[in-house]
């Protein structure tokens, strides 16, 4: 099974994008060899984050065998702990945070550590990017700023989406090492056997597959899961057990 921690749709206000439905993204999938995807609107990046939810939830409950919804959440969100568990009685299974884009915020923020914090007891996964795709165009939110929530809130799970190569990807580790509950996602690394390298210095357990479809084409990042020289079980971990832990798609 594989498993895409980091996968969209929808409205993408930057640029036109070839595939952005939701019949979109399921096509792109079967194509690509992804059984199932923790799914958000891309709305929730730049705009209504509730109508973001709505479609996300829509989108996921219609292809339940296939999708796992991520909710969108933002500081104009008011009571952050009856938002998340309303999201959480709904079905979402994780939060995503967006401070540098059209929400504006800081992780050191009220905003943010409530968000932390309740989705801990919530038991949320928290995604936090650097960036939203792998485009030097947009502002990145530094890899410290995303360990120093993390260790604010040792018992909330969150990952580390975004990072690319050289200072960013050390940068990483090191917020791994120091953060065990900080997980990596895939979809902008780059550099030769970064793959290996990265599962060589965070542990199997911690790293996850996705590929950011439709904003990056999916055929990329399984190219790099496809090649890289893994062991069995630690491909299987990478591809799919380590979403299904960190989402508790075991458990639902």
């Amino acid at each position: 099974m594989r498993i895409d921690i980091n996968a969209f749709f929808g409205h993408w206000p930057y640029w036109p994008l070839p595939h952005t439905s939701g019949d979109d993204t399921l096509r792109l999938m079967d194509e690509h060899g992804i059984d199932h995807a923790a799914i958000t609107s891309l709305r929730g990046l730049h705009g209504d984050w509730r109508e973001a939810n709505a479609e996300t939830l829509a989108l996921a409950t219609a292809h339940a065998d296939r999708m796992t919804p991520i909710a969108s959440i933002s500081p104009m969100a008011g009571n952050v702990d009856q938002v998340l568990r309303a999201a959480a009685g709904a079905g979402f299974r994780g939060v995503r945070l967006y401070p540098l884009l059209l929400q504006g915020y800081s992780l050191q923020s009220a905003f943010a550590n409530e968000v932390g914090r309740v989705a801990g007891e919530l038991d949320l996964l928290v995604i936090v990017p650097t960036r939203p795709m792998m485009n030097f165009r947009f502002p990145t939110v530094a890899v410290e700023e995303i360990a120093a929530l993390a260790d604010r809130h040792p018992a909330t799970s969150f990952l580390l989406s975004g990072p690319n190569y050289l200072s960013e990807f050390n940068g990483a580790i090191e917020a791994m090492h120091r953060c065990a509950n900080l997980a990596f996602e895939v979809s902008c690394m780059q550099g030769f056997r970064a793959m290996e390298r990265i599962v060589a210095a965070a542990g199997a357990e911690r790293v996850l597959f996705g590929t950011g479809l439709p904003l990056q084409y999916p055929a990329c990042n399984v190219a790099k899961l496809e090649h890289a020289a893994l062991d069995t079980t630690t491909r299987a971990a990478v591809e799919a057990g380590n979403a299904r832990r960190l989402l508790g798609l075991d458990s639902v």
